[in-house]
């Protein structure tokens, strides 16, 4: 098999680790609590130069601007200036629905709530007439159709007044951040992502249905209701195996079973490419087995299907590991990143996969060393 090349503009990122939340912080000073914010930027940044990647795509946190937007703005602005300077194409995750899930309700309560819009939408335009021509890519709402299963779809019985009404205020805050994006920056693109999960297959409507709504303005889920088509420029795609652990070989033979019913990733892509004419990101991918030779097996056996869509002129311009390292969720360690952390949440090295990964990407291609992972 010859070596399977990649574009040369094609962008290959890392996402920023979850970050720690302030509810652990609340008897810290804000000098205090922004020191340490500034510090983790920092120790990504170090980070970032054992790595080949020429994108990182990181969520902005909101306990930070609810406390202090102005210094915020400047702390992000800052780190952005660093990744360009390291020729890193910043992309920002404006809302996050699994970060906001661990942080106030209130905030959340704020987008649903078409009244109480205007707060978010200040700091927002605060934040990117901060950044103004730094950053080409936002991506304003990530796992919106996640979020909104665990909030409305709990057993048989779904409020499907609520669910339009917080869709439609959804809808209208995206349009807002749109509007003020473009008139800062007319040259940037602006996005949504969302994440299919490989053991919900029979979800996949309700997902590709809120992004019906955001590209074609209609979807048959929400047939009964009226929506404007907005703008978008290309669509993130996060696509996550998040098996257990303590099941991972059981998961391993599953996953490369040939008789598997999960979905694959070349399947979301095709299916994504039949119905929206745009250009596609893969946000995140990740795969929760703990072993480096899984792990490179799962990368490279997924960047060989992107490669083969890209050959079937499927328009992918990136692919984006998530994440740059282990992270901590509730005292539980994912053992998920290109770097290893121990119980203290010192970072260590570098896992081998992420060699791997590293060396694919300075290549452009997936060459001979790695050809026999491709199932």
């Amino acid at each position: 098999m010859e070596d399977v090349n990649f574009p040369k503009a094609f962008l290959w990122g890392v996402n920023s680790p979850f970050f720690p939340l302030l509810e652990n912080s609340r008897e810290e000073t804000k000098q205090r609590i922004f020191e340490n914010a500034e510090k983790d930027l920092s120790e990504q940044l170090s980070f970032l130069k054992s790595l080949k990647i020429n994108s990182f795509r990181f969520n902005l946190n909101w306990d930070l601007l609810y406390l202090d937007p102005f210094y915020s703005c400047t702390m992000y602005d800052n780190f952005i200036e660093q990744l360009r300077q390291r020729e890193i194409e910043p992309i920002v995750n404006l809302i996050d629905f699994d970060v906001l899930s661990y942080n106030q309700k209130e905030i959340i309560d704020t987008i649903e709530n078409e009244e109480n819009i205007s707060k978010f939408i200040e700091i927002i335009e605060k934040i990117v007439s901060s950044f103004k021509y730094k950053v080409q890519y936002y991506i304003i709402l990530n796992h919106t159709t996640k979020y909104l299963k665990r909030r409305f779809f709990k057993g048989t019985d779904v409020d499907k007044t609520e669910l339009n009404e917080t869709v439609q205020n959804l809808l209208n805050f995206y349009d807002k951040s749109v509007r003020i994006i473009k008139s800062i920056n007319p040259y940037a693109k602006v996005s949504v992502s969302e994440e299919f999960n490989v053991e919900e297959e029979e979800q996949l409507d309700f997902v590709f249905s809120f992004i019906d709504i955001v590209v074609k303005g209609k979807s048959p889920f929400f047939e009964n209701m009226a929506f404007k088509k907005s703008e978008i420029d290309f669509i993130g795609i996060d696509f996550n195996d998040l098996t257990s652990n303590s099941e991972e070989y059981t998961s391993l033979i599953k996953e490369l079973s040939k008789e598997k019913n999960n979905i694959d990733l070349d399947e979301v892509i095709k299916r994504f490419s039949y119905k929206y004419y745009l250009p596609f990101l893969i946000t995140e991918n990740i795969s929760t087995v703990e072993d480096d030779s899984l792990k490179s097996r799962y990368l490279v056996n997924n960047l060989y299907k992107i490669n083969q869509s890209l050959e079937s002129n499927v328009k992918i311009f990136g692919y984006i590991y998530n994440s740059l390292s282990d992270i901590k969720i509730n005292n539980r360690l994912l053992k998920t990143g290109l770097y290893r952390i121990d119980d203290k949440n010192n970072y260590i090295s570098l896992r081998n996969f992420a060699k791997v990964y590293s060396n694919i990407i300075e290549d452009n291609s997936i060459n001979e060393r790695y050809l026999k992972y491709i199932d």
